[in-house]
């Protein structure tokens, strides 16, 4: 299965720029209610707990969205997709702004699932048609870092805005960069022909391709190894290094930073020693994750390597996305649904057994949780590589 790249000489770095965008706004948009969840239960006279299911629902409709939206639609030009999902968050929002009721606001929620998992799934296919082979990494990079641009604004802004204007203002404030996000894509984003092979089909033949599913499977542990450690950051903030509240969010903003960081870094460092940079990257956050285990609660310790930690899934986030462009970039949009799925699965598992890990051992058992983790993952990413070789006759 022979990788087929954008036959672009020249890149369309405004199009990839308003699809990072397009990230930050439908990111904001799922992590916002995080910090907005007693003013929600309030306003509506529901339960925080009910209020919370907001979150949950984007997820689901994301994972089902990831799978079935690039077979659906096969036959229907990327551009006119893409900003159908964009007007989608800009009713999302508006639908929450003006919930009456618990089922207009689940509504609103599930809408937004779906544009989240449509978008982020075809995002990247889309991106590695706008740029050049050698350009990729550093789009993709461009891209991710929209995730992390979204996390370091959206809990504290939200909060900050909610204070002054209330909730529902808040929801109609995010629905102004989404219309600013949808005139810009309508602006440059190219005509985009699906490609062939994107349906049911493929995705089960895909499947059968013993490499294909050893990375996939090794994204699945990558990202269930971050998601252990990383549910659990705040707690251990708090109560295992007792920070106090300041020190909290500087610690917070700075691990925003760092995990964007990461994602350019990533650009460069990937297109030059693909191979080495992953498996150098999910090493040091399982070595990273031991040392917390040995040497808990130590703040001299632990501060900086929590900051690595946000670096170098950064970097992760661009690694598994650019393998999909090296590999299987003529069914990016398969593979990129497949591989959106498996996140979402991954990060529900990784909290759910972490929750129990959490409650029998503490952090020092998350730690240790995630360090096996991500040896798994190393070992499933060596057994692609190996695998791929030998099918393509190819170095990654």
């Amino acid at each position: 299965m022979e990788a087929v790249f954008s036959p672009l000489a020249k890149a369309r770095w405004s199009a990839v720029f308003s699809l990072f965008m397009g990230v930050t706004c439908l990111i904001s948009a799922e992590f916002t209610p995080v910090s907005l969840l007693t003013p929600i239960a309030q306003g509506l006279s529901i339960s925080e707990g009910m209020a919370g299911q907001t979150v949950t629902a984007v997820g689901a409709l994301a994972m089902m969205t990831s799978l079935l939206l690039a077979p659906l639609t096969r036959h229907t030009d990327r551009r006119r997709i893409l900003l159908i999902l964009s007007a989608l968050l800009i009713v999302s929002n508006l639908l929450v702004a003006f919930a009456s009721n618990y089922l207009t606001l689940m509504l609103g929620r599930a809408l937004l699932g779906v544009c989240v998992g449509g978008f982020w799934s075809m995002a990247s296919a889309v991106t590695i048609q706008l740029v050049p082979q050698k350009d990729i990494p550093r789009a993709l990079s461009i891209l991710y870092s929209g995730v992390s641009v979204a996390t370091i604004i959206s809990l504290p802004l939200a909060s900050l805005l909610e204070e002054t204007f209330g909730w529902r203002n808040v929801f109609l404030l995010s629905a102004v960069p989404g219309i600013v996000s949808l005139i810009w894509q309508y602006a440059v984003l190219p005509s985009i022909p699906p490609r062939p092979g994107n349906d049911f089909r493929g995705m089960f033949a895909l499947l059968k391709v013993r490499w294909a599913l050893a990375g996939i499977a090794a994204t699945i542990f990558a990202y269930g190894g971050y998601h252990s450690l990383f549910t659990y950051l705040r707690p251990y903030l708090e109560h295992g290094l007792a920070l106090a509240p300041g020190a909290l969010s500087a610690m917070l903003l700075a691990y925003g930073v760092a995990n964007t960081a990461g994602t350019f870094i990533a650009g460069v460092l990937l297109n030059r020693h693909f191979r080495a940079t992953m498996m150098g990257m999910h090493a040091a956050l399982a070595v990273m994750a031991m040392i917390l285990f040995i040497v808990p609660g130590s703040v001299v310790v632990s501060i900086p390597l929590l900051l690595l930690w946000g670096f170098f899934f950064g970097m992760l986030c661009v690694g598994w996305t650019a393998w999909i462009a090296r590999t299987l970039a003529d069914k990016a949009e398969i593979a990129g649904g497949l591989s959106v799925a498996a996140i979402q699965f991954s990060i529900g598992s990784a909290a759910a057994l972490g929750g129990h890990i959490y409650d029998a051992s503490g952090m020092s058992g998350i730690f240790l949780m995630a360090s096996v983790i991500l040896v798994g993952a190393i070992v499933l990413a060596v057994t692609s590589f190996s695998l791929y070789f030998r099918s393509t006759g190819k170095k990654l």
